[in-house]
């Protein structure tokens, strides 16, 4: 008997019982569901991730103190998830931002601070005493506005007139402009805004309102709940309890001009080098901090391996119903052999091999398994995109992870399917015909 022979029994006896072969189909298809329901989901949360680490620049590089490690101990890579160091004589200096300006010349193009960190606060205005908005105010320098791809809606940045003569100005979200000065943002311009921390309260004047950013999700997006007060650096003394110093920089080179990709990333690797010699020279009398280079592209990649395995522990979690499924299948076809029994007589007596019979129930294993996978990758795809779409970015359901669905449920057949068909193909035919 041919497989396609075999195919075409299992299909009709598919069809004759199609109540039951729903039934059989429904496990396997909730399994397939929801592990590409949960791979897509993970790849939507990637790309956003990916998105917003493009839109902060993704060839930018970090400069970030940390701790030593102890001797012996390995080193930790890429992205920090923990918090920023606040011992004062630890910190980057303005005068450590100058000599590095001074030395690599035309390889930077801007060296952004005010990134890491900031200060938890409460914002109020004189119009309503009782109104008071919660945030976090950010001491920066003119570079941060650039990296950081702000867009003003109303007013100006802040300059370098503004650092340099230490002005209590400030550069705030749309939201609070709207909750204190109504519908029309540029109504806030020219007044007052009172920053409250633990460590101060001041007045600073806004002289300038930033666009309400896109909502997007992803973990390295910001988030339009937060408040974020920007100021100049030295102004920030007024409201921090440590300011003028910086636990981290970001560094953004300037774009080379001809030459191939890979001439590119030798030369950005070569700068890397530079930059943690340079920091290393500056640190190598400190026992207990040193700073640490690293990119956006080594950060993304750190933050793309928690994700990728979160989504393959939580897959897994949901591939146990496949399994479940898979003893639905074999409890089914077990139920199936007793019935046809006297069929399976009939085509031994008839002249039907061993192989034959272990084959028919073996592809009809299969084919319940596959026809599941397929519904459970259409279905798991819709519910995968169509949440995607909620969190603000439309992806498809990976390639692989179909592929690998679809071929985890025909080894799901094949493996619960066997023993139902080596049982069918041990039956004596005469013992068979006999079976009522």
């Amino acid at each position: 008997m041919s497989v396609l022979e075999s195919v075409s029994l299992a299909l009709g006896s598919l069809r004759t019982n199609k109540m039951r072969s729903a039934l059989t189909l429904l496990g396997v298809i909730i399994g397939i569901a929801s592990v590409i329901a949960i791979l897509t989901l993970g790849h939507a949360l990637k790309t956003q991730t990916t998105s917003g680490l493009e839109g902060i620049g993704i060839n930018d590089y970090n400069a970030e103190v940390r701790e030593r490690t102890p001797e012996g101990e390995p080193e930790p890579e890429g992205f920090n998830f923990g918090p920023p160091v606040t011992e004062p004589d630890a910190l980057i200096t303005p005068e450590m931002i100058d000599d590095l300006r001074s030395q690599f010349g035309p390889d930077i193009s801007e060296i952004q601070v005010g990134g890491y960190g900031g200060t938890p606060a409460t914002a109020s205005t004189d119009l309503d005493a009782n109104k008071e908005l919660k945030g976090v105010v950010r001491g920066i320098n003119v570079d941060y506005q650039r990296t950081k791809s702000m867009k003003i809606g109303w007013g100006r940045e802040i300059t370098d007139e503004d650092i340099d003569g230490d002005r209590p100005v400030a550069v705030v979200p749309e939201k609070l402009a709207t909750s204190f000065y109504g519908s029309d943002p540029a109504a806030a311009l020219g007044n007052s805004v009172t920053i409250e921390t633990d460590f101060g309260t001041a007045d600073f004047q806004i002289v300038g309102v930033t666009k309400k950013p896109e909502e997007k999700g992803g973990l390295l997006s910001f988030s339009d709940n937060e408040v974020e007060i920007l100021v100049p650096y030295p102004s920030e003394a007024k409201v921090a309890e440590i300011s003028g110093v910086f636990p981290g920089i970001s560094i953004r080179l300037a774009s080379p001009t001809g030459g191939s990709q890979t001439e590119r990333n030798e030369h950005d690797a070569q700068v890397k080098k530079r930059l943690q010699a340079f920091f290393d020279e500056r640190y190598q009398d400190n026992k207990d901090y040193k700073v640490k280079v690293t990119d956006q592209k080594q950060d993304l990649a750190s933050v793309n391996k928690i994700l990728t395995s979160i989504s393959a522990a939580i897959a897994a979690i949901g591939g146990i119903s496949l399994l479940v499924g898979g003893i639905g299948v074999m409890n089914i076809m077990l139920i199936t052999v007793t019935e046809r029994t006297r069929e399976i007589g009939v085509r031994k007596a008839l002249g039907a091999t061993r192989r034959d019979i272990r084959l028919q129930f073996v592809v009809e294993a299969m084919i319940v398994c596959l026809m599941g996978g397929l519904l459970g990758v259409i279905f798991g795809g819709a519910v995968g995109m169509l949440g995607a779409k909620l969190m603000g970015e439309f992806v498809f359901p990976p390639l692989s992870g179909i592929v690998i669905s679809l071929v985890f449920s025909l080894a799901i057949g094949l493996f619960f399917g066997s023993y139902p068909a080596g049982k069918a193909a041990k039956l004596n035919p005469i013992e068979a015909l006999r079976y009522e």
